[in-house]
C-alpha cells in the first residue's frame, strides 16, 4: 500500500510538471506577435549580426509555441473579432466626398517597434476611400486587408501600401508580412484613420485648385482637408467636411460651411436644375419658387409630397419658417444686392448666405460649370465633373463646324412697349456664337465689364439694329412665350417690316428656358438646327412659329 501510495505520488508531481509546462508554453505564446516583432526589430537593429544559432532556436521556440496553443489562440481571435465588430457598429464611419485628403493614421498592434507614417494620404474616387501608407522599414513584402493581399510598391525604398479603407474615421484590423527574418513572419496590427486634430488657418497651405476650363466668377482651392471656396465679388467660403473640426483663427472674412449642407433654402431658381442634376434636392428644404412656378419637374415633385417648402421670394422671407426648419444656409443670385438688409438679416439669425453668380459668365458653358461648385457644396464632385463633360463632349462635333453667317435677334417686348435685349458680352450671345451664328447686336452695343446681362431699347433703336436680322428668338420666359407671328406683330406693328418675319424665321423659347440650366447645350443644338435648316429637327427649347 505504501508503495502504491508513492507511486501515485510521483505521477501526481510528473502530471503537475507537465500542466506547468503547457501553461508556460501558453503564455508564450499568447505573446508570440510581439516577441515575433521584437526579434525583428532586434535583427533590423542588428542589421542581421545575430547569430544562425539563435535564430534558429527562437524559430524552433515560436514554432512550438504555435503548435501547442492553436486552440487557444482560436477562442482568442475570435472574441477579438466579436469586439472589433462591437466597436465598428458603434463607430459612425462615412466615406468623404471624391477628392484626396490628408489624416493622421497610428498604428497599433506587435512589440509597438515598427511604425508608420502618422499622416497618410487617402484618395476616395467613385465613392471608395483608398489609403496609401508607409512603414519605418523596408522589409514588409504585403499586407493583407479584408481578406485581399496587397504588395509593396516602393521596392527599394521603405515599404508603402494602397489599400481600401471603411471611412473616415476608421479603424482596421490588417496583417504585415515581414521578410527581415530569415523566415518570414505575418504579423497582427490595427490601423486607425482620422481626419488631423484642429488645424490653425494661418499654417494651412494651398495644395491644389479645381480644373474650371470655363467659368471664371468663382474658384476652389483645396487646403489639406479644407476646401476654400471663392465667389467674385461676394465673399469666400472655408468648406469643412463632415467629422473635421474647424480650424482656428479663421479670418473674419471667411465663411465657415460645414458638411454636410442640409435643410438649405435655395433662392436661386437657375440653380436648382443642376442640383437635381447631381442628385443633391434632398439636401434642400426650402425654395423661393412657388410649386405652380417650377419648370424643373423633379422640383416641382420634391414640392408636391411636401420634401420642399417654399419660403417667400428673395426679398421677403420667411424668417419663422426657415429657422423652425433647422435652415442654415442659403444659395441667392445677384438679385439679392439690390435688398442687402434681407442678407444681413439672415445672417444676423445664423444663416450663412451665398450668392451665386453663373448669370455673369460670359461664356454659356462657363454657367453650366457652376455644377461643380454645386458639387463640392453637396458632397457629389464626381457626378458633377462627369455631367459637365459629357455636355461638352456632346456639342463638340457642332462646335467644330463653320460659322453659317448668319445673324439672330434674340429679344422680349415689355408691356410698356420697350424691348429687352440680352448685351454682346452675355452667355446667350455666346450660345449663339458657338452654334454657327452672329449676335445681331454685336457692335451696335458697347461691352460693359460686369454689367447687367440685359439692356432695354426702345423699339424706334430695336428696328434700326435688328430689322435686317435672319432670324428672331422671342424670349418667351420674361413675358411668357409666343403663339404666332400675328401675336408679335400686334406687339408693335414694325414687326411686320423685319426680314426674318416676312422670310418666317421666327422662333420663341418656352418659358423652361431660364430655370432648365443644364440644357445649355441642347439649346446650342436647337440653334444650330435653325440655322444650319434642319426644318424636320424637334427642338427642346426653341418652337417655331407661323
Amino acid at each position: 500500500m505504501e508503495r502504491y501510495m508513492k507511486k501515485r505520488k510521483v505521477t501526481a508531481v510528473l502530471l503537475a510538471a507537465m500542466m506547468c509546462m503547457q501553461i508556460i508554453a501558453g503564455c508564450g505564446t499568447k505573446n508570440d506577435a510581439a516577441q515575433t516583432e521584437s526579434s525583428v526589430a532586434a535583427t533590423e537593429d542588428a542589421q542581421g549580426a545575430a547569430g544562425e544559432n539563435t535564430q534558429t532556436a527562437g524559430q524552433n521556440a515560436t514554432e512550438e509555441n504555435a503548435g501547442g496553443m492553436a486552440e487557444q489562440n482560436g477562442a482568442e481571435e475570435s472574441i477579438a473579432g466579436k469586439d472589433a465588430t462591437e466597436q465598428a457598429d458603434g463607430t459612425e464611419v462615412s466615406v468623404p466626398e471624391d477628392g484626396e485628403y490628408t489624416v493622421e493614421v497610428t498604428l497599433e498592434g506587435g512589440s509597438g517597434k515598427a511604425t508608420v507614417d502618422s499622416q497618410a494620404k487617402v484618395t476616395v474616387k467613385d465613392g471608395v476611400a483608398y489609403a496609401t501608407i508607409t512603414w519605418s522599414s523596408t522589409h514588409y513584402d504585403y499586407m493583407i486587408v479584408n481578406g485581399e493581399k496587397y504588395l509593396n510598391e516602393n521596392e527599394g525604398g521603405n515599404s508603402t501600401f494602397t489599400f481600401p479603407i471603411d471611412g473616415i474615421p476608421c479603424e482596421m484590423d490588417v496583417i504585415g508580412d515581414t521578410t527581415a527574418m530569415s523566415t518570414p513572419h505575418e504579423i497582427d496590427y490595427t490601423l486607425t484613420f482620422r481626419f488631423l486634430e484642429t488645424a490653425d488657418f494661418t499654417d494651412l497651405n494651398c495644395n491644389g485648385r479645381m480644373e474650371l476650363s470655363y467659368a471664371d466668377q468663382f474658384e476652389v482651392e483645396q487646403y489639406g482637408t479644407y476646401k476654400l471656396i471663392t465667389i467674385v465679388d461676394n465673399g469666400r467660403f472655408l468648406l469643412v467636411p463632415k467629422g473635421v473640426s474647424v480650424p482656428k483663427n479663421v479670418p473674419g472674412d471667411v465663411t465657415v460651411l460645414e458638411q454636410p449642407l442640409e435643410n438649405v433654402y435655395l433662392v436661386s431658381s437657375a440653380v436648382m436644375d443642376l442640383v437635381c442634376q447631381i442628385g443633391a434636392v434632398s439636401d434642400l428644404k426650402y425654395t423661393g419658387v412657388k410649386e405652380k412656378d417650377w419648370y424643373v419637374k423633379t422640383a416641382a415633385d420634391a414640392m408636391a409630397e411636401g420634401k420642399l417648402i417654399y419660403a417667400g421670394k428673395y426679398n421677403a422671407p420667411d424668417y419663422e419658417l426657415l429657422l423652425s426648419g433647422g435652415c442654415t444656409f442659403a444659395i441667392e443670385n445677384t438679385m439679392i444686392t439690390h435688398n442687402p438688409e434681407v442678407k444681413e438679416k439672415l445672417e444676423e439669425l445664423g444663416i450663412k448666405v451665398m450668392i451665386e453668380r453663373s448669370s455673369y459668365e460670359k461664356h454659356p458653358l462657363g454657367r453650366l460649370e457652376w455644377i461643380k461648385l454645386f458639387g463640392v457644396l453637396f458632397g457629389r464632385e464626381q457626378q458633377a465633373k462627369e455631367f459637365f463633360d459629357a455636355q461638352v463632349a456632346h456639342i463638340e462635333p457642332i462646335l467644330e463646324k463653320e460659322k453659317t453667317g448668319l445673324s439672330v435677334a434674340f429679344f422680349a417686348v415689355a408691356s410698356d412697349g420697350t424691348v429687352t435685349v440680352r448685351k454682346p458680352n452675355d452667355y446667350v450671345s455666346s450660345m449663339i456664337e458657338l452654334a454657327g451664328g452672329t449676335y445681331s447686336l454685336n457692335g451696335y452695343v458697347e461691352e460693359e465689364e460686369n454689367a447687367l446681362s440685359t439692356l432695354k431699347m426702345q423699339m424706334e433703336d430695336f428696328y434700326a439694329a435688328e430689322k435686317d436680322a435672319d432670324i428672331l428668338i422671342y424670349n418667351g420666359t420674361i413675358e411668357g412665350e409666343l403663339t404666332s407671328i400675328a401675336e408679335l406683330v400686334q406687339k408693335n406693328s414694325l414687326f411686320a417690316d423685319f426680314k426674318a418675319v416676312k422670310s418666317g424665321q421666327v422662333y420663341t423659347t418656352g418659358s423652361n428656358f431660364y430655370q432648365q440650366t443644364s440644357g445649355t447645350c441642347d439649346f446650342i443644338e436647337d440653334l444650330n438646327k435653325v440655322l444650319t435648316g434642319d426644318t424636320d429637327a424637334e427642338y427642346r427649347f426653341l418652337k417655331k412659329l407661323d
